[in-house]
């Protein structure tokens, strides 16, 4: 417990400090989000080179706003996932008026689904789980992964979404049975194939 309480003082001080324009301190937030930031952008877009370059929109865009940036119990983290997904919707909305080439609306498999410890056959299922992943609407795919794969609390996710708990829950259920669903129908495909062919 200690530990966790000073890295959040250590954080507190790092943003303190970026906000009078210590580029160093913002250095060294950048360097403790970075990775988070990429992987959620990517798995938001499914495009390595899309996602380094949100991430570094996002932290341009961070930097820019850090002299206003004011603790309401909202997680550094956290406000950084926002301008991502803020960013990603952008980018989409300016995909559909056809300004840029087609953002991909899917997840990727990635190889941190799944340990190298784990049995093949859990790896594949949760690499056949998260290719379904890619097929659910935006909203309920960015709960999935901000939920599943950065491990965040609801409350989190609320503020990055700018919705409240509730809804969140609420999407979550959506995006569950939604894969419940796919992956129910695929199973009764596949049987009907095999009994067809049997």
């Amino acid at each position: 417990m200690e530990r966790l309480t000073s890295v959040v003082t250590e954080e507190a001080e790092l943003i303190a400090l970026a906000r009078r324009g210590d580029r160093e301190a913002f250095g060294r937030l950048y360097e403790r989000h970075c990775v988070r930031v990429f992987r959620h952008a990517y798995f938001l877009t499914s495009d390595a080179a899309l996602a380094e370059d949100l991430t570094a929109q996002t932290f341009l865009k961070a930097l820019e706003a850090i002299p206003r940036f004011e603790n309401r119990g909202i997680p550094f983290v956290a406000w950084l996932l926002r301008i991502t997904v803020n960013l990603a919707i952008n980018y989409r909305k300016a995909q559909k008026n056809g300004h840029h080439s087609q953002l991909p609306e899917s997840l990727e498999d990635d190889d941190t689904l799944g340990s190298p410890e784990g049995s093949a056959a859990l790896k594949s299922e949760g690499e056949h789980v998260w290719e379904k992943v890619k097929h659910l609407p935006f909203d309920q795919r960015q709960v999935i992964v901000m939920r599943f794969l950065d491990d965040l609390p609801y409350t989190t996710v609320a503020q990055v979404m700018g919705k409240s708990v509730g809804a969140v829950r609420v999407i979550q259920f959506r995006a569950l049975a939604n894969l419940r669903s796919m992956l129910r129908d695929e199973d009764l495909a596949a049987a009907y194939t095999h009994a067809r062919a049997g």
